[in-house]
């Protein structure tokens, strides 16, 4: 179960790993999917002009390292609404993992998405 919980994220960690502060505009316990787990109120997520910067609830992180994905590194953005929380499905060029995030964090990184070639949904 750990190995699951973990593959991914230290997938990312290799490439995206980074010791900066959260940035100021930092959510703290949204919901959300990296790869294949979905972390219910325990992802961090901040948008920052280099990318989307990831952590988990200290509590259940298990020493996963917080991640700053590039903009550059999301090759294609889709829908991925449930019930009624809009939500978008990131996919990252490398490695090859989905995030699914809500709308409402990655609003403030609209214009960051649009430099990278992707129209604001």
């Amino acid at each position: 179960m750990i190995f699951v919980f973990r593959h991914d994220w230290n997938r990312l960690a290799k490439l995206y790993s980074t010791q900066e502060a959260p940035p100021q505009n930092f959510s703290r316990m949204q919901s959300g999917s990296v790869g294949l787990v979905y972390y219910k109120a325990t992802l961090n997520v901040g948008i920052t002009p280099q990318g989307i910067y990831l952590s988990i609830f200290p509590l259940f992180s298990f020493g996963l390292t917080p991640l700053l994905i590039p903009w550059s590194a999301i090759r294609k953005i889709e829908p991925a609404n449930q019930l009624f929380i809009e939500r978008f499905r990131l996919y990252l060029s490398s490695p090859k993992v989905t995030l699914i995030l809500n709308k409402d964090i990655l609003e403030s990184g609209k214009e960051f998405l649009a430099s990278q070639g992707f129209e604001w949904i």
